[in-house]
């Protein structure tokens, strides 16, 4: 996977570096969380191709 994080503010490189840490990880998390509206369904791409 490549990354790239675009600082736009902040002058501090512990926060800068943190805040992108904490973005990425709230986005994966969005991305891999099962969706509850569908929690009956087997995780598949099949047939959606």
């Amino acid at each position: 996977i490549t990354l790239h994080v675009d600082q736009l503010h902040g002058i501090n490189s512990h926060h800068i570096a943190e805040a992108a840490f904490k973005s990425v990880a709230r986005a994966l998390r969005e991305a891999v969380e099962v969706d509850p509206r569908k929690s009956q369904d087997i995780p598949s791409t099949k047939g959606a191709l």
